[in-house]
């Protein structure tokens, strides 16, 4: 890459830009690396390995639900969740493989905690599916709406705009407040308003138990409504994930210590704009109230909680199965859940793995 070249993120894609005298032939030259990209994800998918499942019981593992649900705002949300049904191969428009039981019911067989994630800048409901699948199997519903911001859509590839600049500066976090994407904590809102009365999903939702994922600026989503901003707090959630985080505006106002609620943050040594505000001296860890969690990833950057990592892949199934980063993610984030939501103490917990680069908790 030339030096003067600088990365661009595109939904879950990222491409190298070199600074050009046009900015109409710098636009479309990046369309054309989108569109480059999109074919070999796509050419990627169609060879991945996604081996579908028959009917399964409430004795055994469950199987994989997924469909588009709508609320009354026209947000559009991917929801993954437990089901009976038999699943059939399925692609993604991001693109990716799997397997699952697309618009099927959810399996009567227990009560399920909501967990809601929020996707980071740009991105969209399915840029993380290697997290959000893993998430359901484990016996989640998860909603992962499309915010205003989105590239992506669920059922659709990026489009663009190509370029798009943040409501403030992210270097400038001083510079933020609770009015700066309130229309993400809306969207999430509304998802907690209007679940309950969902006449495919509310039935089987345990409403004592709800957690929210969050990947950079989805992170700070779900950070501000834990408290980081005071007008958005919700305290129907429960336990907080947060990924890559975008928190420098609460560490800059001092509101971090205002998270009530179980966290874990996840970090990478490669992420370099946003896991050194978590684990510094004095940081987003250091300054949260326990209990909480730090999970840095060895020679991850920011976007090893996106769909890039499963792309050599083509399957989510695969992804999950090859991945050292997703095995990581999935399993320290779906113990968290587990033990804040479900009860279980789950021994990953208490321990580091060859894959961290570091790992510090405090239960007190």
């Amino acid at each position: 890459m030339p030096m003067s070249a600088r990365l661009v993120l595109l939904g879950s894609l990222v491409i190298a830009v070199t600074p050009l005298v046009s900015g109409q032939v710098v636009r479309g030259r990046i369309q054309r690396r989108v569109e480059e990209k999109q074919r070999e994800l796509q050419a990627a998918a169609e060879q991945g390995q996604a081996v579908p499942r028959g009917p399964a019981s409430c004795e055994g593992p469950l199987n994989l639900g997924f469909r588009v649900q709508t609320f009354s705002s026209g947000l559009r949300a991917a929801v993954w969740y437990p089901t009976l049904s038999a699943e059939e191969q399925f692609q993604y428009a991001v693109p990716l493989a799997t397997a699952l039981a697309k618009d099927a019911p959810v399996a009567d067989c227990e009560l399920y905690p909501l967990v809601v994630y929020s996707h980071g800048f740009g991105g969209c409901g399915t840029v993380s599916v290697f997290f959000t699948e893993a998430l359901a199997r484990a016996g989640y519903i998860v909603v992962a709406p499309d915010h205003k911001d989105a590239r992506c859509k669920i059922d659709q590839p990026f489009r663009g705009p190509l370029l798009q600049r943040g409501e403030e500066p992210f270097r400038q976090p001083q510079k933020w407040s609770a009015s700066n994407y309130q229309n993400r904590m809306e969207d999430v809102r509304r998802i907690l308003d209007e679940m309950p009365r969902d006449p495919v999903f509310g039935p089987h939702l345990d409403w004592d138990h709800i957690g929210a994922a969050g990947h950079s600026l989805g992170g700070y989503t779900i950070a501000g409504m834990a408290g980081g901003w005071s007008s958005w707090r919700d305290e129907r959630i429960q336990a907080a994930l947060l990924m890559s985080p975008y928190v420098a505006p609460f560490v800059s106002k001092g509101t971090i210590g205002s998270l009530d609620i179980p966290v874990m943050y996840q970090g990478g040594t490669r992420d370099f704009g946003i896991t050194p505000v978590v684990k510094k001296t004095g940081g987003a860890y250091d300054a949260t109230h326990s209990p909480k969690f730090f999970v840095e990833l060895e020679g991850e950057g920011h976007l090893a909680w996106s769909n890039k990592i499963c792309r050599e892949y083509g399957s989510v199934p695969a992804c999950i199965a090859e991945s050292a980063t997703a095995r990581a993610i999935n399993e320290y984030g779906i113990a968290f859940f587990d033990r804040y939501l479900k009860g279980k103490n789950q021994p990953v917990l208490e321990r580091s793995n060859t894959e961290l680069s570091e790992y510090r908790h405090s239960d007190r």
